[in-house]
């Protein structure tokens, strides 16, 4: 007997496509009494709702507004408004291929230990329908239960992480039971999967599933003035920042929280040299950084760390020739 399915999509300010994510939903081969659709709407000013209405109207969605709180609060509501075995989360912006829901659904039922499943993303730009890019994966994590802690390591030491956004589900008791703090903000992706590998296993399928979508309304396009990068770059530490409290206020092991820590100081000088603030105390704290940690140096050169101790003139120098 198939389990019933939870599809979480919360949004902010994308009535535009927001449609198109919710038909990918409704198009699946898996059947339609057994999907429940939970949007949360955080404090959309646009007509989001508006265009929602008809299918609030006829229940085909649950639909809940709530004041401008951040990707992470509405993320949280929805997982707590869901009653689905599994759930999926689901950006506004990006669609689910028609096999996505009974193809991971298949993987969770074979294996009570796995908690989440990912799987490769397609992508286009903006009103495109050719897929024409697509995320690839090492082949030691494809098609294969993995255990959690074993993955979160291999993906802090490499510097890399699959499975997050419109490619992530998780199983529903364990999601259920998490506290998300809303000061993971940005970094809401990366949290979900951190916070739930510790739970069990986790599982990658080689097929892509799910497709992102590319646009000018991404929080992660480029935006062009120096407030609004400064205010992005501080938005995307105190996220990181916040995932970092949680991993040493949860326990994790003390070789993930140090990584996460030089990932965080990585960013911190990141950021100001990106803004050509870097100074040489920036570089000497930094470099005390490294020498307490003890990381080794695989972990440092993938972190790209040496970049970093070079002075701003000199890099400067380097950029413009």
């Amino acid at each position: 007997m198939l389990p019933v399915v939870s599809v979480i999509i919360p949004t902010y300010n994308y009535a535009i496509y927001i449609n198109l994510a919710i038909e990918s939903i409704l198009l699946q081969d898996y059947p339609k009494e057994l999907i429940e659709i939970i949007v949360v709407d955080d404090g959309s000013t646009d007509n989001t709702k508006n265009v929602l209405e008809h299918l609030i109207s006829k229940e085909i969605i649950k639909y809940f507004y709530q004041i401008n709180k951040g990707k992470a609060a509405a993320t949280y509501t929805a997982i707590q408004k869901s009653t689905g075995k599994y759930i999926f989360n689901l950006d506004a912006d990006d669609i689910f291929l028609s096999n996505k829901i009974k193809s991971v659904v298949k993987v969770f039922e074979m294996d009570n230990s796995i908690v989440h499943v990912g799987n490769p993303a397609k992508r286009i730009y903006g009103s495109e329908t050719f897929l024409n890019e697509y995320e690839i994966f090492p082949d030691l994590i494809i098609n294969k239960p993995l255990d959690g802690q074993w993955l979160l390591k291999y993906f802090l030491q490499n510097n890399m992480l699959f499975g997050g956004g419109s490619t992530y589900a998780g199983r529903g008791d364990v999601l259920r039971k998490i506290n998300i703090p809303s000061n993971v903000d940005m970094y809401i992706d990366e949290f979900l999967i951190y916070a739930i590998l510790p739970h069990g296993k986790s599982y990658f399928t080689s097929d892509s599933l799910s497709v992102w979508r590319d646009h000018g309304l991404n929080y992660s396009s480029s935006q062009n003035t120096i407030n609004k990068r400064k205010n992005k770059s501080r938005r995307i530490l105190a996220s990181a920042l916040g995932i970092l409290d949680y991993l040493c206020s949860n326990n994790f092991d003390s070789k993930i929280i140090e990584i996460y820590k030089l990932k965080c100081e990585v960013l911190k000088i990141a950021n100001k040299e990106s803004f050509n603030e870097k100074s040489l105390n920036d570089i000497f704290n930094f470099m005390q950084f490294l020498f307490i940690s003890k990381l080794s140096l695989s972990v440092l050169k993938k972190y790209h760390v040496f970049n970093r101790l070079i002075p701003m003139s000199i890099y400067s120098f380097l950029k413009r020739h």
